[in-house]
């Protein structure tokens, strides 16, 4: 067992000072409502066997018959399709199984359907008694901290724990939650009682305390963090928090003497550029953030570590502005990722450019042995509804036939592997 492991059973017992104890459920694992409140569509076993699909005169296996309907956003018909894993006759595998049982509910809550994602962790878990994975319990708990039901959320957190099926997301999801719902020394209980010095809990922490306005306490938990890690990635983390504090105080001076510092003292640091870049978009200092940009780009040591999440910031940045040509320039520079061109095509199809947009998606579509099996369903939606938009039916149509074909081609490829 990891030191980490170790420390969460040593620990177990303090956790009790900060959680309410668990009432005795009538189900397995507790999904915060009623479950007779639930969709009944999503709770109900089927009778019928799932409709045959092939793909190049092969069989589909469930997950990946559910997996092709996330990614055409059919999430109904994929959530139809994955509740026949609830029947031993059409189950991949246990493991496949939950991964997939994982993929729905996920998708579920990245659409904001808490209560359809609710309904399917009770119907695999509850009803059919699959059993769970850490992921499907932080899914899980991540739609009680959202929907603010913070002591399901634990409730079901002691279940993980008690399993041994808890992680780093785990705390995470429940420091943010706990924090949000202004209850940060519960949250701060939590990590001390387990021993986790994980760098987005305590950022988490860190700017619970400093929306709170108490800076001493934020102060102690970075020098807390930072015990032992004096890496210029760490300490330009920790001024980065500081930084938009006062941004959003109001106080400008203080926040660019701090940005300064870190100019100064060279902590641009590896992935640590992308927080600053979003901090001085965010706050009006234009000028600084392309000042940044472009000395990321020129530094020999940023530079092999630049993010599609660099380019696209400003290459939306370059939007806001109707500077198209700079945004062309600058999305060169991460042409290589098919982030890069979701993102800038879907700019496009918003403003009604189709010309633009069908240009980058053919240049995209060129690249078939490096990109097309990578293509995000994003990207033929945004040049769907951009046909749409401009009246363009036929060619709409013919989007979505690609899109199918690309989705059913990555099908086949994932079955031969």
């Amino acid at each position: 067992m990891t030191s980490l492991g170790r420390n969460l059973w040593k620990n177990f017992a303090c956790l009790n000072r900060y959680f309410s104890s668990a009432s005795v459920a009538a189900v397995r694992y507790s999904v915060g409502r009623d479950p007779s409140s639930l969709p009944l569509a999503l709770t109900q076993k089927l009778p019928k066997n799932p409709i045959p699909c092939f793909v190049a005169d092969r069989p589909v296996s469930l997950r990946y018959r559910v997996k092709t309907m996330i990614e055409l956003s059919q999430l109904d018909k994929a959530a139809e399709i994955a509740r026949f894993a609830g029947s031993e006759d059409h189950r991949d595998g246990p493991e496949t199984t939950i991964v997939m049982c994982n993929e729905i509910i996920d998708a579920m809550i990245g659409a904001k359907r808490y209560v359809d994602a609710t309904a399917l962790f009770h119907y695999f878990f509850n009803e059919c008694k699959l059993n769970p994975s850490v992921v499907s319990f932080n899914h899980m708990i991540k739609v009680h901290c959202i929907e603010n039901r913070l002591d399901k959320a634990l409730q079901l957190y002691r279940h993980a724990t008690v399993s041994r099926r808890d992680n780093e997301d785990t705390y995470r999801i429940l420091t943010k939650g706990l924090v949000h719902a202004g209850r940060i020394y519960e949250a701060l209980g939590m990590i001390k009682a387990v021993g986790m010095y994980d760098l987005v809990a305590y950022t988490y922490l860190i700017r619970g305390f400093l929306d709170l306005g108490n800076i001493h306490k934020a102060g102690q938990l970075v020098d807390e963090y930072l015990h032992g890690r004096s890496s210029y990635y760490y300490i330009g983390i920790r001024n980065a928090e500081f930084m938009e504090y006062w941004f959003r105080q109001g106080n400008d001076e203080k926040a660019m003497n701090i940005y300064s510092s870190i100019m100064s003292s060279n902590e641009i640091y590896l992935r640590g550029g992308d927080t600053l870049l979003r901090i001085l978009l965010k706050y009006g200092k234009i000028s600084e953030a392309w000042a940044l940009f472009k000395e990321m780009i020129n530094n020999s040591i940023t530079r092999p570590n630049f993010s599609s999440e660099t380019i696209n910031m400003m290459v939306n940045e370059c939007f806001k502005i109707g500077n198209f040509k700079e945004a062309m320039d600058t999305f060169k520079l991460g042409a290589s990722f098919s982030s890069c061109y979701t993102n800038i095509i879907d700019r496009f199809c918003e403003l009604g450019m189709m010309t633009e947009a069908e240009g980058l998606f053919e240049g995209m579509w060129s690249h078939k042995d490096d990109l097309v099996l990578s293509l995000e369903n994003p990207t033929f939606r945004s040049m769907i509804n951009g046909y749409v938009k401009a009246g363009r039916v036929d060619d709409a149509q013919q989007m979505l036939k690609k899109m199918v074909d690309v989705s059913l081609l990555n099908v086949a490829v994932r079955q031969a592997d």
